[in-house]
């Protein structure tokens, strides 16, 4: 099992190359990621696809919501609690 820091190291990772206004300052987990242009639909689509693949969990249709995925935070607990 990944530690959640290193899976925190990981999305931060991959939504720097999706989000390029992420920048490279500090993170905060809790900040709305609608906040950012890129992070539209298909930004959102393009995170989900990715955490599928790189931590081989399923996100099931009835959880497919904005809402619980638009932080770092909520995609790290997501993450955590379906590995």
């Amino acid at each position: 099992m990944t530690s959640r820091q290193e899976i925190t190291d990981s999305v931060v990772l991959r939504l720097r190359q999706i989000l390029p206004s992420l920048g490279e300052g500090g993170v905060v987990e809790d900040k709305d990621l609608r906040d950012y242009p890129e992070f539209d639909s298909l930004g959102i689509l393009e995170v989900l696809v990715w955490l599928e693949g790189e931590f081989s969990v399923t996100i099931p249709d009835e959880e497919l919501s904005v809402d619980n995925f638009n932080s770092i935070g909520k995609i790290v607990d997501y993450v955590v609690a379906h590995q």
